[in-house]
């Protein structure tokens, strides 16, 4: 899979005042809307994007960032959400013939924020993670708005997406082995992710599977990114299961089949039927889930009923997710 692209080169679709800042305006940019300088763009001028949730380079262009590490959050300003980074193309000495989409991330050294995981918790590593499973890397639908028309019309399955740690458990050629987000794990007796395979038997739950597979899901819980879902102990939710051999995901139905016969906890759907969401509403949606009252949900995942290829993603699947603005707000991601 390709890397994503973290900054790059795009348009500003839309300019708008926002009530009461003489100082600043909202621009619109892919799928999103980060506040600017007032007047330091017009409509359809080129800008350098800083996607949201990365991390900028210590340099004299990012010194307003310091306050924040150099990170890329959820901010509001004057009433307005804004999301990412928008900077002319002078501010940061990009030169060169650029059009729409030039990835500029290597030559700006902007880099994905990743939330840390206390080693205790992680557990020793055994090697790199296999490459022959795809890694869960959900792309953001607003930074691939065109994606939008490659759902519509299609039957889709919106789950709310867990906060937590990306946990992978595989059986190949019997053999059984267990993954965080980038690293194979060894059974140390103190991985969080082997104990979670322990507890649900995911080992023997693959076991009944014919073939090589892969099961992926979320690791949440005490110790795990605050615990946002308020769970006791450490728990899991499945979002997808791989056919290794095959080198594709299985649908929603059937890792659902495979969650209810086994007892494996899943990722539950907030929504199901014909696709006609416009951006928007998606971010509304998103924005309206919660894990408790007054604990904002990360957000939500939309996948068509059965596996789709697409031509917009980066990953090559009709897959993806909206982030909640209030959970960014509230939780400072």
């Amino acid at each position: 899979m390709p890397e994503p692209k973290l900054a790059s080169i795009q348009l500003i679709a839309g300019l708008r005042p926002i009530p009461g800042a003489d100082r600043i305006e909202a621009a619109t940019v892919l799928g999103y809307v980060t506040v600017v300088k007032k007047g330091e763009f017009r409509p359809g001028d080129l800008c350098v994007w800083h996607e949201p949730d990365t991390v900028v380079p210590e340099r004299p262009e990012y010194e307003f960032l310091r306050k924040q590490g150099f990170r890329l959050k959820v901010a509001r300003f004057k009433g307005q959400v804004s999301q990412g980074l928008a900077l002319p193309l002078g501010a940061l000495g990009v030169t060169g013939d650029f059009k729409v989409g030039d990835d500029v991330t290597e030559q700006l050294g902007i880099r994905k924020y990743e939330k840390p995981l206390a080693l205790s918790l992680a557990g020793k590593a055994k090697g790199g993670f296999p490459s022959w499973i795809v890694k869960t890397d959900e792309p953001n639908l607003r930074s691939y708005p065109e994606a939008l028309a490659e759902f519509a019309g299609r039957r889709c399955v919106i789950t709310q997406k867990i906060d937590g740690t990306s946990a992978t458990y595989y059986r190949r050629a019997g053999q059984f082995g267990v993954c965080s987000r980038n690293l194979e794990l060894l059974d140390d007796g103190e991985s969080l992710f082997w104990r979670i395979a322990r507890q649900f038997k995911i080992e023997e739950a693959l076991a009944t599977l014919d073939g090589d597979l892969a099961l992926q899901g979320e690791a949440h819980g005490e110790k795990i990114q605050g615990n946002h879902l308020r769970v006791r102990g450490q728990a899991f939710a499945a979002f997808d299961l791989f056919d290794i051999t095959a080198h594709r995901h299985l649908g929603p139905a059937e890792l659902a089949a495979f969650c209810q016969r086994t007892g494996i906890p899943s990722v539950q759907p907030v929504w199901e039927g014909e696709f006609r969401f416009t951006l928007d509403e998606l971010v509304a949606l998103a924005n309206r889930q919660e894990y408790a009252p007054g604990s904002p949900a990360e957000g939500i995942v939309i996948r068509p009923a059965e596996e789709a290829r697409s031509q917009c993603l980066p990953s090559g699947r009709l897959s993806a997710k909206v982030l909640s603005e209030e959970y960014g707000l509230k939780y400072g991601e």
